[in-house]
């Protein structure tokens, strides 16, 4: 008898190619969609362009195509892999409709974007349908633009030819291998498939991220914040931003100068400015709430409470500070923009919402003027929380995080990482301390600290020191980065430029671990310490009447060093401004205004709350309609909205020429 022949798949086939080529095929109309957006916007760009920074967008622009992509081709890789339905036509029709009309509609768009871009020199995101839901004449203004720019119709045309010529269904020699090696390949393919779908969207590759990639992130990639957008693709932007439905821009003011005359972000040299080179050390320390901070709270617990911040008591005694201190922060997050760039959270992070790529004002950029270096230093990892990306698009020069620590030997290394955040507080305080000394002056610097962070750890060294501190975990964390404070400061003060330095100490945010009443508020959970400490002297100490937030930082120190220059920055100069006209702004489910002795919470329509907040601490009393500051504060936060909004989504947070 012959001996009986099998009929097998060859191996070349046992592999779903189709799914790879038609993937490949998307890369390569973005790319050619990239390249469009660059030609037709050469004169904005070219001067920004080098090779070097060519080869850093183009890292960045695979890297954000390939989270567009992911999430674009995400229902035709699990049609084209699910393991079922092999030979089905109605099946396959899908599969490929599931490909070309989402991959269609990316070139459209991008291509659409190329030529809208002029206008707004920024990359458009999901609050397009909102901007132009009322028109009614957008078929022929658009029509009109398919006219002026009929060679990206000619490229739409090819670039869809392409995929629709391109487009690879299963072989069938693929589907004709035996069944069960069929479904076990193509259960293996999805399941790889899904994994690294998961880590192209979220956009950090088998590496640990705190959160996905956002627009934002397109400033790690850049040399200038206008080479963002070339990083970007329209597709990601617009689906990143859908979910952050930012609030409507109020008209409660028909006219700008009737806006401006109530509040204006705008500030202009101080005419008898004096200049003062001095440089500028900002410590943003996680949830270091003025819950914490003993001599903020005398009357806690009868007069018995003394805190957990020994060294920052010594060191408010020595610095002025104000009667009440807010954030503007929720989060993390939100504390760099509110504290750098005196840009408050409303509704939405800042760092996520469709505004973030806007051109900025921030201590560095305006101080850069100067010539000061500046520098930020975070001991996570280096692409943690966005950090880096918001202090690129702040204009900080260089940024210090965990791999840059590692890399120096003659700190500790990976001995002195906390294994979940990173760098414990002490050591990387050190590193940021000698770093200092190695770059010239002037400079500005931050800091954002980690350690006073869940899972509420401290290095074994000390579990016997700080083991007996406080009711909660956190407390621990609390005196530790407290004593790290101290030893900062000890090590600062043997350095060459401490002297002709002044240092902000501020929490980003207030803690959700509180203990009394008064931190369990509305306002409660926005209390923080921030305090301006000049060794020379020259600035005044001492606890003065007046309200301070995370956003008058920036102007309060600009104009404190004499800038020359007029900016925008939506907090105040709290030495220049009478303590009876200062405020808070914040935003607690709805926008809020503190001033004098009064909370306003106000949702966009109507007052909700009104308190006397110092009379009332717990604010259980709500004085709606029986105080005659309520009119004026309802004015002054309608003023605030109206100003933030506008600037915002006009991309007018820098000074204009008019202005």
């Amino acid at each position: 008898m012959p001996p009986r022949t099998m009929n097998r798949t060859p191996l070349r086939f046992a592999f779903p190619y189709h799914a790879i080529v038609n993937i490949l095929w998307a890369y390569v109309v973005y790319e050619a969609c990239r390249l469009a957006f660059v030609a037709e916007n050469w004169t904005l760009l070219s001067e920004s362009l080098s090779c070097q920074s060519a080869l850093l967008m183009s890292r960045g622009g695979l890297l954000f195509d390939t989270a567009a992509i992911c999430m674009t081709n995400s229902l035709y890789l699990l049609l084209a892999l699910q393991p079922f339905g092999r030979g089905n036509r109605v099946l396959a029709q899908v599969t490929k409709w599931s490909y070309l009309l989402p991959n269609t509609t990316a070139v459209v768009i991008n291509l659409m974007d190329a030529a809208y871009f002029s206008f707004t020199q920024k990359r458009v995101t999901a609050n397009v349908f909102e901007e132009f839901e009322n028109e009614n004449n957008l078929g022929s203004i658009i029509g009109v633009e398919f006219v002026h720019h009929w060679y990206f119709v000619l490229l739409a045309l090819a670039l869809i030819a392409l995929l629709v010529k391109g487009y690879r269904p299963a072989s069938a020699a693929y589907e004709q291998m035996p069944r069960l090696r069929y479904i076990i390949t193509q259960v293996v393919c999805l399941l790889v498939t899904v994994t690294l779908m998961v880590c192209g969207i979220r956009g950090d590759l088998f590496r640990t991220a705190t959160r996905p990639i956002s627009p934002n992130d397109a400033f790690r990639y850049a040399q200038q914040p206008i080479q963002t957008n070339v990083v970007l693709n329209t597709p990601f932007n617009i689906l990143k931003t859908l979910q952050h439905k930012t609030m409507e821009v109020p008209t409660y003011f028909e006219h700008r100068a009737e806006l401006d005359s109530i509040y204006t972000p705008v500030h202009q040299p101080c005419p008898d400015r004096i200049e003062r080179r001095k440089n500028v050390v900002l410590l943003i320390v996680e949830s270091f709430a003025e819950e914490f901070i003993g001599s903020r709270n005398r009357d806690l617990d009868n007069g018995t409470y003394k805190g957990y911040t020994p060294f920052a008591d010594s060191l408010l005694t020595q610095s002025l500070t104000f009667r009440e201190t807010f954030c503007n922060s929720w989060t993390s997050i939100d504390a760099m923009p509110a504290v750098l760039a005196s840009i408050p959270r409303i509704h939405d992070a800042f760092v996520l919402s469709p505004f973030s790529l806007n051109n900025i004002n921030s201590l560095a950029t305006e101080l850069g003027h100067w010539g000061y270096h500046s520098a930020f230093f975070h001991g996570a990892e280096n692409n943690s929380m966005g950090f880096r990306s918001f202090a690129r698009s702040a204009g900080f020069k260089e940024y210090y995080g965990r791999t840059e620590f590692y890399a120096d030997p003659r700190f500790g290394g990976e001995k002195e990482f906390d294994g979940t955040w990173g760098i414990w507080d002490e050591p990387f305080l050190q590193f940021f301390c000698t770093k200092m000394t190695e770059i010239h002056e002037p400079f500005v610097t931050a800091v954002f600290t980690l350690s006073s962070h869940h899972p509420f750890a401290i290095p074994e060294k000390y579990k016997d020191v700080f083991k007996d501190e406080g009711i909660h975990a956190l407390h621990k964390c609390i005196r530790y980065t407290d004593y790290a404070l101290r030893r900062f400061f000890e090590s600062a003060k043997q350095q060459p430029w401490y002297a002709n330095t002044i240092f902000v100490l501020c929490a980003d945010h207030a803690s959700s671990k509180t203990t009394h009443a008064k931190y369990k508020t509305e306002l409660g959970h926005f209390r923080v310490p921030i305090l301006f400490f000049d060794p020379s002297g020259e600035l005044p100490t001492g606890c003065v009447d007046g309200i301070a937030q995370q956003i008058d930082i920036m102007p309060t120190l600009l104009n404190y060093l004499g800038y020359d220059r007029p900016y925008v920055a939506f907090g105040k100069d709290l030495l220049h401004t009478p303590a009876a006209e200062t405020w808070a702004f914040n935003y607690f489910n709805v926008p809020q205004l503190i001033r004098g002795s009064h909370l306003l919470q106000f949702n966009g329509h109507q007052t909700t709350g009104f308190y006397d907040y110092r009379q009332d601490p717990l604010l259980q009393h709500n004085l709606e309609g029986q105080s005659p500051d309520e009119a004026s504060m309802v004015l002054q936060t309608k003023a605030i909205l109206q100003s933030l909004m506008e600037r915002m989504k006009g991309n007018e947070m820098t000074i204009r020429v008019d202005e």
